[in-house]
């Protein structure tokens, strides 16, 4: 955005600010999304980092509550402080599950409290057009159904609501996954194309494109106000009066990165793994492109992979247990509907309170530090949107009582 002329106040960035300078990181100070790809940390400016990254502070900043960004952080902090002439773009990469997308420390926006946001700030004249790029697992389903057609928004997610997003570009040097696919799509499209002739669209279809032809295959969905997809990509992603095409690049085409020769483990594809996937995908091609490492080292990845697939079955199998607990009273609704069913968010109270009473009851199966486990949370949703509150909660409670993983930290 600032190389393209944006203004630097205009523009609020947000980060955990987790990989530049983690001590895995072989090239300190140094974040790539394409293998030998440029250093794309210098010149980050982070406006809220690390513990300041929350659902809470983002819905602040982008209704432009300075006050409220205060009381939540301590301190005085930027905000999109956009009026009724004002395009605004936000794009917004992390880990999703059905009906929520992740902050750091699996904190969660849940997509009823997105909407409520986005509701107000077209009531308050706070933008006239706004673009949200999404990239996360189950992104689409933030958007699909709820977001009005009417309130001059135009989404494009990663994915549709009932699957995961990919990764691509394994790094050997690294020995980790650098970029995702629909993201250095859309990223590698700006940096190439002339931003005051292609339209939100042709970007779309690019993005669409990348993401069928990759190993791992997602959906890119658009929600909203779909006629703005007319509009040319310099009305959002650069200050068009003082923008030139092509003048600097910051990222590399992906295409060699998302092709190649297919392996497996465990049923996920190790090329381009799903998002939430990542971590067995990373832990498992490290053990594979093994030759190298000390007979210690490979014993403590295949100790690593041992324990996130246990965790993973554990997972499945309480799930299983708890929709069956859940349904000791039938109300028309069998156990293969509410673990296969791919409903929407009906009862967001009752998802709300499952997944904290999940989390609390049971820290072994932490879905900040798996989040593979999180597939899992889709039968929350059915059983919610079938079955009183009171009946899920008990079954929460009874299932998590009898699994010793609950316990384990």
């Amino acid at each position: 955005m600032r190389n393209n002329s944006i203004p630097p106040e205009n523009i609020v960035h947000m980060s955990n600010d987790d990989v530049a300078h983690d001590p895995e990181n072989p090239i300190q100070g140094n974040l790539v999304n394409v293998p030998e790809g440029p250093n794309l940390y210098p010149g980050c400016e982070m406006d809220y980092r690390k513990e300041e990254v929350t659902p809470e502070v983002f819905l602040k900043v982008l209704a432009g509550d300075k006050e409220g960004v205060k009381e939540l952080i301590g301190r005085d902090g930027k905000v999109i402080a956009s009026g009724p002439d004002d395009h605004v773009f936000v794009y917004m990469i992390d880990h999703g599950s059905p009906g929520v997308f992740y902050f750091p420390d699996l904190t969660g926006l849940h997509n009823t409290d997105l909407i409520n946001v986005l509701n107000q700030m077209y009531r308050e004249k706070s933008y006239k057009e706004m673009v949200i790029y999404m990239q996360s697992c189950y992104s689409g389903s933030m958007f699909e159904g709820l977001l009005p057609n009417n309130i001059n928004i135009y989404v494009t997610t990663s994915a549709n609501a009932h699957e995961g997003a990919y990764m691509c570009c394994w790094d050997q040097f690294r020995k980790v996954y650098v970029g995702s696919v629909y993201d250095n799509a859309w990223m590698y499209n700006t940096d190439k194309t002339n931003l005051h002739k292609e339209t939100l669209y042709q970007q779309y279809e690019v993005v669409k494109k990348a993401c069928s032809t990759a190993r791992g295959v997602s959906h890119p969905q658009q929600y909203g106000y779909l006629s703005m997809n007319k509009e040319v990509l310099a009305q959002y992603q650069a200050k068009s009066e003082q923008y030139t095409p092509g003048v600097c690049r910051n990222t590399q085409d992906t295409d060699e990165h998302t092709q190649g020769s297919k392996f497996t483990y465990a049923g996920i594809d190790l090329n381009n793994p799903a998002l939430d996937m990542v971590q067995i995908a990373t832990t498992a091609r490290r053990l594979i492109e093994s030759r190298d490492l000390s007979g210690q080292k490979r014993k403590k990845l295949e100790a690593e992979l041992r324990h996130l697939m246990l965790v993973k079955k554990k997972a499945e199998s309480l799930t299983k247990d708890l929709v069956r607990a859940a349904l000791s009273s039938l109300r028309g609704v069998t156990e293969t509907d509410i673990l296969t069913g791919k409903e929407r968010v009906d009862n967001s109270e009752c998802y709300k309170a499952a997944l904290s009473l999940f989390s609390a009851r049971c820290p072994g199966i932490d879905m900040g530090r798996y989040p593979f486990a999180r597939r899992n949370l889709q039968a929350f949703i059915n059983l919610c949107n079938h079955q009183p509150q009171i009946d899920v909660m008990n079954a929460i409670m009874e299932v998590t009582e009898k699994y010793g993983i609950c316990r384990a930290l």
